[in-house]
């Protein structure tokens, strides 16, 4: 049987151009796999097979005429379920847009069809986008796949995106990060995953959350193929990652937030990976960020702003039918609602002004780094039963990731090991640093390279 599930998105698109690898036959490929491992459609919301096999038939033409549309033409890829796919349901992981089907596709799947990949389907999620577990008990969930014995949460909100390529149903995915929803699936399934600045890429005709924290990024195999992947998303050539090396560069471990709540378990893989770049040539410097603590004070006196944001676009969707969404998500969306005038300027001005003084602090710097997430991924099961206990993961899933997007920041996460479940490092940077983050994620690939990591399960 061919494992062209095992490649990364460059190689079989290299093996495209070479004429080694006929797309149509890949995509059938891939879709074939979908249909036998994701029997129960907790992965894929919607399978997009007659789209896919048009959108390969196209790229084998183009393939054999020589005049392909860039690297990853012929690519059989994924997208989150709140991008809007002509003729296709969108649901936004919510029960109450089942029969939810738009007329035209979003400009960045229309951008996408452009540059030649070819979409599989549409992903799950958390209802509304709104947690960092992935959680959906409405669609179902997909199990994080290092555990089999134990059914753990795969991170959200881009639950089915990470999956689909940890489990080689798609080569590469389009998450949206509004809170961590791209890193956080990313580490806890051994990806890389890259939060773009707001603004960078198109959002128009996505299902929103939050209109001011929205992004939408890729979810890979490796750094070249995020590196590629964002390139088509931002329309903008890559980043070139030929001789990115550590030798010469600063990174920064805060002090202070983002290592409060950190696991023994996670501590055992970020630290050895920290001496691993350091090894590579970084310096290494441990040193506060006020600007990071100083945010994280600002939302408790003043609330969450993504759910005052989701509490206004969707109270009368879900007003409707409330029993339709589930509890937990429901109750976070409507405790926006309690936001007052005054609490949103404060927040909005506080954030502007935080983030201009990060931007100055990591202008002296080539990274923060820090655990992605800083703690393992849970069992699915207990935090179904116990609705503190959802809370206080909910909220730990997206301690050291949600900063970075109330702080106007980019990010990436890479793999750093792990001892059965994987574990994620996160390099931040200043807004539209994105191609900075990448040479600096392939060169961090590299020298993390030999750390033990965990196997996936069979």
């Amino acid at each position: 049987m061919a494992d062209w599930h095992r490649m990364t998105a460059l190689e079989q698109g290299r093996a495209i151009g070479a004429g080694t690898l006929d797309p149509v036959a890949l995509t059938e490929h891939m879709l074939e796999r979908i249909q036998r491992l994701d029997a129960d459609h907790a992965v894929y919301l919607c399978r997009t097979t007659d789209r896919a096999l048009a959108e390969a038939k196209s790229a084998r033409v183009r393939a054999k005429a020589g005049s392909r549309r860039g690297p990853l033409d012929g690519v059989p890829i994924s997208w989150k379920d709140l991008i809007d796919s002509a003729g296709h349901p969108t649901t936004g992981g919510s029960g109450l847009f089942r029969d939810r089907v738009p007329s035209r596709d979003a400009p960045i799947l229309a951008r996408g069809s452009r540059a030649g990949l070819v979409c599989l389907g549409k992903t799950n999620l958390t209802e509304f986008a709104f947690s960092g577990l992935g959680i959906n008990p409405i669609f179902g969930t997909p199990p994080n796949p290092f555990d089999t014995a134990t059914a753990r949460v795969p991170g959200g909100s881009s639950s089915g995106a990470a999956v689909s390529v940890a489990r080689g149903l798609a080569a590469a995915a389009v998450g949206s990060d509004t809170g961590g929803s791209v890193r956080i699936p990313a580490a806890w399934n051994g990806l890389v995953g890259l939060k773009t600045t707001a603004g960078l890429v198109p959002i128009d005709g996505v299902m929103t959350l939050s209109t001011t924290f929205d992004t939408l990024g890729p979810l890979a195999r490796d750094v070249a193929d995020a590196n590629a992947l964002h390139a088509v998303l931002a329309h903008r050539p890559p980043a070139d990652l030929a001789g990115a090396m550590l030798k010469g560069t600063r990174l920064v471990v805060p002090t202070d937030h983002m290592l409060e709540r950190v696991e023994d378990g996670v501590r055992a893989a970020f630290e050895p990976a920290v001496e691993a770049l350091a090894r590579a040539g970084a310096t290494i410097a441990r040193e506060p960020a006020p600007e990071i603590v100083a945010a994280r004070e600002l939302g408790a006196r003043h609330g969450v702003l993504a759910a005052t944001e989701c509490e206004a676009l969707w109270r009368d969707a879900i007003a409707r039918d409330p029993k339709t969404v589930f509890h937990m998500v429901r109750e976070r969306i409507g405790a926006g609602a309690t936001a007052t005038g005054r609490d949103l300027y404060e927040l909005y001005e506080g954030y502007k002004r935080l983030a201009a003084a990060l931007a100055v602090r990591l202008a002296g710097c080539d990274a923060v780094i820090a655990p992605t997430v800083p703690v393992d991924p849970p069992a699915i099961a207990p935090l179904l039963a116990d609705d503190q206990a959802y809370s206080r993961a909910n909220a730990l899933s997206l301690w050291n990731t949600a900063p970075v997007n109330w702080l106007a920041g980019c990010a990436l996460t890479v793999p750093c090991g792990g001892r059965a479940l994987p574990v994620g490092l996160m390099l931040v940077q200043r807004a539209h640093r994105e191609g900075q983050l990448l040479r600096l994620g392939a060169a961090a690939e590299r020298a993390l390279a030999d750390l033990p990591k965990p196997a996936l399960a069979a």
